[in-house]
C-alpha cells in the first residue's frame, strides 16, 4: 500500500484550500458583474421611459396649444383637457399667467398675502419673506426696515446674494434669504416670473390664487370659483383685494402635462407659452420657458389629479 508522505498532504490540503477560494473569488466577481449589469440595464430603461414620457408631455401639450390657439376665450380660467397620444390619455393643465401672481411686479401686501395665506406662514414672518423678495429684485442696495440686502446674506452665512434684477425662474425664490423648500413648494404653483402685471385676474385665476385675494376667506375663494366655473356672466369680485384686481386678458400661459408611467407614478412636464409671438416666429406661440420634467408619485400625483 502506499503511503503520501505529510508534508506532501499538508500541500495538497493548502493547495485544495487555495483553489476553493479562487472559485468563491471568481463567484463574487460574476455576482458582481452580474448586479452591475442589471443595475445599468435599469438606469438605461428609466433613462428611455423619461425621455419618452417627455417626448409625449411635450406632443400632448403641443396639441392643447392648438386647441387654446383656436379659442383663447375658452381658456379664460384655468382649464384641464385630456389629450390621447400614443396610447395615452394625458391630463393637461391650462393656466392664464394673469391668473397668478407675478414675482417680479408683485407689491409688498400681495407677497404678504402670498406667503399668508398661500403658504400659511406667521404674519410677522409673510411680511419680513415679502420685504427680501423686493430687496432681492430691486437695484438698490438699502434694505427695508424687514428686509434684507447682501449684508444680511453674509451675515447668514448663506452662499446667495440679491440679484437686483428680476427673477429668472420661480425656483430663484429659494436663493431669498428664510425662503425654505417647503414654503417654495407650497407657493411655487401660485406664482410666475413670465407675467408682468402687479394685477390678477379673478376669472383667471387657480383657487389657491384666489385664497390669497381674498385674504384667506375660503368661503369666499370657494364662492366666486364656483360662479366662475359655472359660466356666470356677472361674477361678484368685491370681496377680494381690490387693489390687485385687473379684468384684462393675457396671451400668456402655462401648461403642465400629466404623463402616466404605470402605477403611482407619473411625469409633470410644464412649458409657459406666448400665444402673440413675434413676427419673426414661424409658430402661431413660442415657448418661453421649458421646466425641469419633475416625476411626481403618491400624493402628490392625487393632489395634481
Amino acid at each position: 500500500m502506499r503511503c503520501t508522505p505529510k508534508h506532501l498532504r499538508g500541500e495538497v490540503g493548502y493547495a485544495l484550500v487555495a483553489v476553493l477560494w479562487m472559485v468563491s473569488a471568481s463567484m463574487l466577481l460574476v455576482s458582481a458583474l452580474v448586479f452591475q449589469a442589471r443595475t445599468e440595464l435599469r438606469t438605461v430603461t428609466a433613462g428611455r421611459d423619461m425621455a419618452l414620457a417627455e417626448a409625449r408631455g411635450d406632443a400632448a401639450i403641443q396639441l392643447t396649444l392648438r386647441a387654446v390657439g383656436a379659442d383663447v376665450k375658452a381658456f379664460s380660467s384655468q382649464r384641464v383637457l385630456e389629450v390621447e397620444f400614443d396610447g395615452e390619455v394625458i391630463q393637461v393643465m391650462v393656466t392664464p399667467l394673469n391668473g397668478l401672481i407675478a414675482l417680479n411686479s408683485a407689491t409688498e401686501p400681495l407677497l404678504t398675502a402670498l406667503f399668508l395665506h398661500g403658504a400659511a406662514l406667521e404674519p410677522g414672518l409673510a411680511q419680513v419673506l415679502a420685504q427680501r423678495v423686493i430687496d432681492w429684485r430691486d437695484p438698490d442696495s438699502a434694505p427695508l426696515p424687514k428686509g434684507a440686502e447682501n449684508a444680511e446674506y453674509a451675515a447668514a452665512g448663506v452662499p446667495f446674494r440679491t440679484r437686483g434684477g428680476a427673477f429668472e425662474a420661480p425656483e430663484d425664490l429659494l436663493q431669498v434669504l428664510g425662503v425654505d423648500l417647503e414654503t417654495y413648494d407650497k407657493i411655487k404653483s401660485l406664482i410666475t416670473v413670465d407675467g408682468g402685471s402687479a394685477r390678477i385676474n379673478p376669472l383667471a385665476a387657480p383657487p389657491e390664487v384666489l385664497l390669497v385675494l381674498a385674504q384667506g376667506n375660503a368661503a369666499v375663494a370657494g364662492r366666486i370659483a364656483a360662479a366662475r366655473d359655472a359660466g356666470q356672466v356677472q361674477v361678484d369680485t368685491t370681496s377680494l383685494m381690490q387693489e390687485f384686481i385687473d379684468q384684462s386678458a393675457s396671451p400668456r400661459f402655462r401648461l403642465k402635462a400629466l404623463v402616466p408611467m404605470g402605477g403611482e407614478r407619473a411625469l409633470l412636464r410644464t412649458q409657459v407659452v406666448d400665444l402673440a409671438p413675434p413676427p419673426s416666429s414661424r409658430l402661431p406661440w413660442s415657448i418661453l420657458r421649458r421646466e425641469r420634467a419633475q416625476g411626481v408619485s403618491g400624493d402628490s400625483l392625487r393632489a395634481l389629479r
